[in-house]
């Protein structure tokens, strides 16, 4: 078991090396998620100068949620497309064959490959955006912080969907359709734009019936001070239920679409 471990740390490391050794490509991402952060802040900043509707938080509080739920969606690689080319190319016919599970083997490398954006997007993107903002939340530091862990959290789940919509390909042969798909959900009931407590009674019920209100909603909730309306233990509880919900889905997809591969002779 032990050795398992060891094997899936090796790939998760190696993924880790060589997704910030491209440092031009990094550097790129980063002043293109700065840039949409930017435009968020300002955009709310306008909407309260011009007092165009009554909001229930404060400014420079939904300003810090906007800007983490968008660096959020440039946390993850895009691990569905390692997939779909592995299925084009026929190299998942060797894959599969090895002796570690392939599924596996992509997670390792993809919580590498997050990691490293983490630790660049935390470090620059949240300094940026402290400087650019004018302070922190009115939740403090505690806030910010606990928002940053749940958000690490909830890109992992967001792997496991991006897994599921890759795993796909080897049934329908394009897993980047589907993805299209989940990731405009993941954009309207996650609350990319603002809070879901915003939205309408029965949105916010929709929303809060989805897995996706869980890994950008929830954790980034806590940056809007007094007025989150999730405690710290509630948000521990959905997201470790959708977590291992997302994870149990990922394998059993992976395992209904493999076996569908070998009887049609994939």
């Amino acid at each position: 078991m032990l050795d398992g471990f060891r094997k899936y740390y090796i790939f998760a490391r190696t993924a880790f090396r060589d997704h910030t050794s491209h440092r031009m490509k990094l550097s790129i991402r980063v002043v293109l998620c700065l840039f949409f952060m930017f435009v968020f802040v300002e955009f709310w900043r306008l909407i309260g100068r011009e007092e165009i509707v009554t909001l229930p938080y404060a400014i420079i509080d939904i300003c810090w949620y906007a800007s983490l739920t968008q660096m959020f969606l440039f946390m993850s690689p895009r691990m569905f497309m390692t997939i779909e080319n592995d299925v084009r190319s026929g190299d998942i016919a060797y894959a599969l064959i090895r002796p570690m599970p392939y599924i596996w083997m992509r997670l390792s490398e993809a919580i590498g490959a997050m990691t490293g954006n983490t630790v660049i997007y935390y470090t620059v993107g949240i300094a940026a955006l402290y400087l650019y903002i004018g302070g922190l939340p009115t939740s403090g530091l505690s806030g910010l912080l606990s928002a940053m862990f749940f958000l690490y959290l909830a890109s992992i789940t967001h792997i496991f969907y991006q897994l599921m919509c890759g795993v796909t390909a080897l049934w329908l042969q394009d897993g980047e359709s589907i993805y299209r798909i989940y990731q405009k959900t993941l954009i309207v009931l996650g609350g990319l734009y603002m809070p879901i407590t915003l939205y309408p009674d029965w949105v916010q019920t929709l929303a809060y019936a989805t897995p996706v209100s869980s890994m950008m909603f929830a954790p980034a909730q806590f940056v809007l001070g007094a007025s989150s309306p999730l405690s710290f233990m509630t948000v521990t509880l959905i997201t470790t239920f959708w977590l291992g919900l997302s994870g149990l889905a990922t394998l059993l997809l992976f395992r209904i679409c493999t076996r569908r591969l070998e009887i049609n002779g994939g």
